[in-house]
């Protein structure tokens, strides 16, 4: 952190501390630190909070596998004698690096993860790595693969996705030509970190690498997702069985041929869900011991029964588990006696599948978390003076009763993120009207006496944040949230921009903050809590420029998470 900004928060959190006009303290997470932002997802009984962070400072660039030769890096580099030597200056970096993240399916190319996973601590953030491991050249991670990390229990167990490490293969081809390809064995996979070891949560199907992700952990060490669980594509397995085939697959390594299908059937189609729509998919429970162990493997169902000659392919995701195994998420079914098929909230509870939401009055749903007393949240789509919205709903399994709570306003938003086991629910919802891209402040709801609050109206008034999601909150009532805060942008060695007078550049960021109930706290009355002022920069400008605020909305939709009961 630079010192402008340390000494700035230093006072912000003096100056809430000594104040009870809030219910609130809003404490920086240490992980803000370690990209241009940082999302939480998860947030356990010790108040550990797992967080991902988008465009991570501090990219590796290999050197041996750029072409100084090639006309783009002639014309791009400022320095080029020093760049070949791995010696960069500011500009160089920021271009090699925007250049290398362009090019991130190159076979030849070096791969730089765009998202990292931390566990926030009392004593700071620790790397959760994923499948990345420890580069022989230089001892260090090799920061080449994505990593999502999405839930975590009272043990510290962390749970997520992540994409197979990247690694160099050489290769003479058969005119003598030598290749250096960049490959890896699959793409999106599950995984546990327990006690710092990263064990694989595999699918059920795992043609081509296939595809799984995991959502959530208990503290019965019970891990739901979803994964490939039965391959409909005979293309696909053409393709593979031609990968397999020395005679068939042409002058190239069989990594190579499997990640050029990993490639296209991942990214080649306008979905970008190729692969994924080449198998059944299915929600997945994965047991595991104490030491991290899979003791089991269970799919789970669907809220629709296809008929026998239905070739489509299916899906449910598991979102959430509770203590007692009773998962959440979502499934497909079929809409209003009709051939369409549209997602709806579901809850899993052994080998029943059951649904929440009616299609009569939703045209979509999902559940995201659940509590040990039974009660889910979740939010569905619905038309609100003509108008798709999603609105925020508690659900109890006990007296199978569904209620969709006064939110911000009739035509706001909403999303319930997580619920704690004494019913106090949080989230995010708009707080605006009439314009397109509505700007959405974070909320908490209380089950129990259905009182509904801007969380922005619980810290103090001269807070220097404005709280726009909460992810996740413990049963100490301690949340997880995201807030914008008027900062120095930062490059990708994480100094701070200065322009051309000078001057640092300010823009709006996301940063992770953890907010600590007062005892004794009461609401300050701060007037109006929807400030018309606040203005979005774009960080692409004076050479600031990662496209902070697209990747925010990007996390945001890839995170999409609950967290902690």
């Amino acid at each position: 952190m630079n010192k402008t900004r340390l000494a700035a928060f230093a006072f912000s959190a003096l100056a809430i501390s000594m104040a009870n006009a809030a219910q609130y303290n809003v404490v920086e997470l240490e992980a803000n630190n370690k990209g241009l932002n940082v999302f939480p997802s998860d947030i356990n009984a010790s108040g550990e909070i797992s967080v991902n962070v988008a465009t991570p400072f501090n990219p590796p660039i290999d050197a041996s596998l750029l072409n100084f030769e090639s006309q783009t890096l002639i014309d791009g580099l400022t320095d080029i004698e020093a760049a070949k030597i791995g010696n960069y200056n500011d500009a160089d970096y920021t271009f090699l690096y925007r250049l290398i993240a362009g090019n991130r399916e190159g076979l030849t190319n070096q791969q730089i993860a765009n998202r990292h996973a931390y566990l926030e601590t009392n004593n700071g953030s620790d790397f959760i790595p994923g499948f990345d491991v420890n580069d022989t050249d230089t001892n260090e991670y090799t920061f080449s693969n994505d990593t999502l990390v999405r839930g975590l229990n009272d043990a510290g167990t962390t749970v997520g996705s992540s994409f197979d490490v990247f690694y160099t293969l050489d290769y003479t081809q058969e005119a003598g030509t030598d290749i250096t390809y960049v490959v890896n064995d699959f793409y999106s996979r599950a995984f546990a970190t327990v006690n710092n070891t990263t064990i694989e949560l595999p699918p059920i199907d795992d043609t081509a690498g296939g595809l799984s992700a995991a959502y959530d952990i208990n503290n019965n060490n019970q891990v739901v997702g979803y994964s490939t669980a039965e391959l409909n594509s005979t293309t696909l397995q053409l393709a593979v069985d031609n990968c397999n085939d020395d005679d068939v697959r042409g002058d190239e390594p069989a990594e190579v041929c499997l990640r050029r299908i990993n490639i296209a059937t991942s990214t080649g189609t306008s979905s970008g869900k190729a692969l994924e729509l080449s198998f059944q998919r299915r929600g997945t429970i994965w047991q595991l011991d104490n030491q991290g162990q899979i003791i089991s493997t269970k799919e789970l169902g669907l809220l629709y029964t296809p008929e026998a000659d239905d070739i489509r392919n299916f899906e449910s995701k598991a979102l959430a588990i509770n203590d007692n195994g009773v998962a959440v998420g979502e499934s497909q079914d079929q809409y209003r006696d009709t051939v369409f098929i549209r997602t709806f909230a579901a809850v899993f509870d052994g080998d029943t599948v059951t649904g929440i939401t009616d299609d009569q009055t939703f045209t979509s749903s999902t559940a995201t978390d659940i509590n040990n007393n039974g009660l889910v949240v979740g939010s569905g789509v619905k038309q609100v003076n003509g108008i798709s919205r999603s609105k925020f709903f508690v659900y109890d399994i006990n007296t199978n009763e569904t209620t969709f709570p006064e939110d911000f306003f009739l035509g706001s938003s909403s999303v319930a993120k997580a619920i704690n086991n004494s019913g106090l629910v949080v989230g995010k919802g708009e707080v605006e009207t009439g314009v397109s891209a509505r700007r959405s402040q974070a909320f908490l709801y209380d089950t129990n006496t259905s009182e509904f609050t801007n969380l922005n109206d619980l810290i103090q008034c001269n807070a220097p944040y404005t709280l726009v999601d909460a992810g996740s909150i413990n049963d100490d009532g301690v949340i997880a949230a995201s807030a914008l805060v008027r900062v120095a942008a930062q490059n990708i060695s994480g100094e701070n921009v200065i322009d051309s007078n000078g001057d640092e550049v300010i823009i709006d960021k996301i940063i992770s903050v953890r907010l600590q109930p007062i005892p004794g706290g009461t609401i300050d009355d701060c007037g109006d809590t929807t400030p018309d002022d606040v203005e979005v920069v774009n960080t692409d400008r004076k050479g600031a420029g990662f496209g902070i605020l697209s990747l925010v909305v990007l996390m945001m939709v890839a995170i999409r998470r609950r967290v902690h009961k």
